[in-house]
C-alpha cells in the first residue's frame, strides 16, 4: 500500500470531495479516483458511498481514515528521525486565537529550526482536539476539561502550558478611576454593579455559552450590568480600552492590554483556566518527540 496514496485519500476523506481535493493536491479528480479504486481494491472493501454524482466516506472508510492517519503520522515521523534537519517540516497548529496568541511565540521558539514553516489555524478547541485525533494538524492547545469531554482524546498525549486566573480589568480612563477622584482599584460588589460590563456571548475557548455573560464569572451569585456584548475579543477590548466599560479576562490579556486589575473585595468566587499542548504521540524520535522533549525540560526548569 503506497503511503502517498493514504495522504491523498485522507485529502479526499476530509472533503468528501473529489474536485475539491484535486484542486488542493493539484492533481485531476481522475487520478483520484483511480486511487480511491486501488485502495478499495487492496482492501477489498468500499470506503465511500457514492450518492448521485456525489461521494460519502462509509463507515469502513471512517475506520479506515484512522488506520491511513496513524499510517501518515508515523511515516512522517520516521522520515523525519532518519533525515534530522535536513527534512523540511511543515507544523501545523490549532486552538482559540486568544491562546494561540499567548503561547504560540514561546512554542515557535522551542521549534527554531530553519527547515521549519508554520500553519496556524484559529478555531474552537473543541475543534482543535479534533483535528490533532484526525491528523489535520500536529499540535493542539487546548484547555484539560476539553480533552476529558471528548470521547477520542485518549489517543492524545498533553504538555501542560500554564493556568491563568480571571481578573476584572479596567483602563486607566475608566469612570471607576476618575469619578470623585478615586484612585483606588479597590471596590466591593454593590459599588461593581454601577458599571457595564463587556462580555462575550460564548466562552472564547470552546464557543459554548457558560452562563450569563460566558466569562465566568458567576452572575447567579453576583449580578452584574452587561451592556456590550461583543464574540469579537479583539473588539471587546477596544471598547475595554476606550473606557466604557470592564471585562472579566485572564490575567495575561489584562497584562497585554495594560489594563488596571481592579479587585472585587467581597466577591466570594475565584475562576482560573488551565492550558494544555495536546499531540499523538509517535514511536519514531522525529521533530515531534524531539519538540516535545525540549518543551518539556523548558516547562520543568
Amino acid at each position: 500500500m503506497d503511503i502517498e496514496d493514504l495522504r491523498k485519500f485522507i485529502i479526499v476523506a476530509r472533503h468528501e470531495n473529489l474536485h475539491i481535493a484535486s484542486k488542493q493536491l493539484a492533481v485531476t479528480s481522475g487520478a483520484l479516483s483511480k486511487i480511491i479504486k486501488r485502495l478499495e481494491s487492496q482492501l477489498q472493501t468500499q470506503l465511500f458511498d457514492r450518492v448521485g454524482r456525489g461521494i460519502l466516506l462509509n463507515v469502513q472508510g471512517r475506520k479506515f481514515l484512522g488506520y491511513a492517519s496513524q499510517l501518515v503520522h508515523e511515516t512522517d515521523q520516521a522520515i523525519s528521525e532518519f533525515k534530522g534537519d535536513s527534512q523540511r517540516s511543515t507544523i501545523t497548529i490549532a486552538g482559540p486565537s486568544l491562546l494561540l496568541q499567548h503561547y504560540l511565540p514561546a512554542l515557535a521558539d522551542q521549534l527554531s529550526a530553519p527547515h521549519f514553516q508554520f500553519k496556524v489555524n484559529a478555531c474552537w478547541e473543541g475543534q482543535a482536539l479534533e483535528d490533532t485525533i484526525k491528523g489535520n494538524c500536529d499540535l493542539g492547545i487546548v484547555t484539560p476539561l476539553a480533552a476529558r469531554d471528548s470521547e477520542d482524546s485518549a489517543s492524545l498525549r498533553s504538555i501542560p502550558l500554564g493556568s491563568s486566573n480571571y481578573v476584572v480589568a479596567a483602563s486607566g480612563n475608566h469612570p471607576l478611576f476618575n469619578s470623585n477622584s478615586n484612585t483606588t482599584s479597590q471596590i466591593d460588589c454593590k459599588t461593581l454593579h454601577n458599571f457595564a460590563f463587556a462580555c462575550p456571548h460564548v466562552s472564547p475557548f470552546c464557543g459554548v455559552k457558560r452562563g450569563i455573560g460566558s466569562d465566568g464569572w458567576r452572575d447567579d451569585s453576583v449580578p452584574r450590568q452587561i451592556k456590550y456584548r461583543c464574540n469579537d475579543f479583539g473588539t471587546m477590548m477596544a471598547i475595554v480600552e476606550h473606557g466604557l466599560a470592564l471585562a472579566y479576562v485572564p490575567d495575561f490579556i489584562a497584562t497585554k492590554h495594560k489594563l488596571s486589575v481592579v479587585d472585587v473585595m467581597d466577591y466570594p468566587h475565584h475562576y482560573e483556566e488551565s492550558f494544555e499542548l495536546v499531540y499523538k504521540p509517535s514511536f519514531a524520535f522525529g521533530w515531534l518527540n524531539r519538540f516535545v522533549d525540549s518543551l518539556t525540560t523548558a516547562t520543568t526548569s
